[in-house]
This record gives C-alpha cells, structure tokens and sequence, in this order.
C-alpha cells in the first residue's frame, strides 16, 4: 500500500509503536508497506529509542546471519567486461624496468622491479645515489641507515661524495643543514660534530639510569 491514506489514529499507532518495534512488524500492523512506515515516520520526525538500538542494532550483521549476496558473482552488463583489467595485463603506461625518472625533489629514480604488492608501487624504485652506493660497496644499505650526497649535488654519484649515515645521524644533518650558507665542504665536520652528539646523548642517559 504504497498510497496509504494516513489517518490521525495511523499516526498515534505509529508514534506508539515507532520507538520500539521493527518496522516490518508495524507495517504488517497498519497494513501498509515497510518503505511507508519509513518515509511517514521520517514526516513525523519519529526515531528509534536507544533502547531499541543497543537491543536490535538494525543494519549490522548478527552471528551467524548470512548475506543476501553470498555466492553471487557480479557480471557487468553491456560492454564493460570488454574494458576491463585481464589478470596479468599492463596499463599502457607503464614503464620497464630501467627506466629513470627525476622526482619532484629533484632526486634520480630507478625502476629495478615491477612486482611491488598493490598499493605500493613506490617500492619498485629505488634511488640511482642508493644504487651506487650499494655497487661501490658490494652490499645493501643497511637498516636504520641511509645514503647522502656530501656536496648536495643530487646528480654526482662518485664514490667520494656519497656517505652512509644512520637515521639518528640524519636528523641531527638536516638541522645543521637547514643553516643559512652552510660552509662549503662541511659536511664531514657536522657529520663529526652529529656523531658526537649522539655519543654523548647516549652516555648522559646511561648515567642517569
């Protein structure tokens, strides 16, 4: 009865009823359809009691309840499925590995692998600088540690101006960095003066402990 007449008495019944009773139990009731107990009660501004809420908590799934749709498979009408991503397809812009880009902090990236888990292609990049550092050495930057350009100059990837750090060491870097003018060729200096730092930071918690 989607064109139900309410009458003033419909209206108390469900004013009584709205608070605490399902809806399909008030629309079998007033012999009306379940969508006209929701849009009059909406017109009348009524609400479920808290009560009701806690006790019914309508919408959320309860123990054991099975979903409408288990077992359904979507399929798309028209020609959409024609469009659609295939398991192992390439979008057409992507790039091989090799490639090089230059990234908005004027840092060069390589693309060494093309099997980064969704969500964090990021990880099929790594820095050219970091790359070099790693050939120099025969070995992987080790955690916790990071690889930077002593003179600044993000394109110079000599074995000279590329320095392992450690996170703590960095942090300590950038402050003295952030300086207006640093001097030219400080870097080992601060780098120096960052390890001692952190030597004595570390001694002064050990005598206090």
């Amino acid at each position: 009865m989607a064109g139900k007449k309410w009458t003033a008495r419909d209206d108390q019944w469900l004013a009584d009823m709205y608070p605490d009773t399902p809806n399909r139990t008030i629309a079998k009731v007033l012999g009306c359809s379940y969508l006209a107990i929701k849009n009059r009660a909406t017109v009348l501004g009524l609400k479920k009691s808290p009560e009701y809420l806690e006790r019914e908590k309508p919408g959320c799934f309860r123990p054991g309840q099975t979903s409408w749709n288990k077992g359904v498979s979507y399929q798309p009408g028209g020609r959409i499925a024609e469009s659609q991503f295939k398991a192992g397809h390439a979008p057409a812009n992507q790039q091989p590995i090799g490639t090089e880009v230059v990234d908005s902090y004027g840092y060069r990236k390589r693309k060494v692998r093309d099997d980064a888990p969704i969500g964090r292609a990021y990880k099929n990049w790594k820095f050219v600088h970091v790359l070099k550092w790693e050939e120099y050495h025969g070995r992987p930057v080790p955690p916790k540690h990071i690889v930077r350009l002593k003179d600044g100059d993000k394109q110079n990837f000599s074995p000279d101006n590329l320095v392992l750090v450690s996170r703590a060491e960095n942090a300590i870097l950038n402050k003295f960095f952030a300086m207006e003018n640093p001097p030219e060729g400080s870097f080992d200096v601060l780098h120096n003066l960052a390890k001692i730092k952190l030597a004595a930071n570390k001694r002064k918690r050990e005598l206090t402990c």
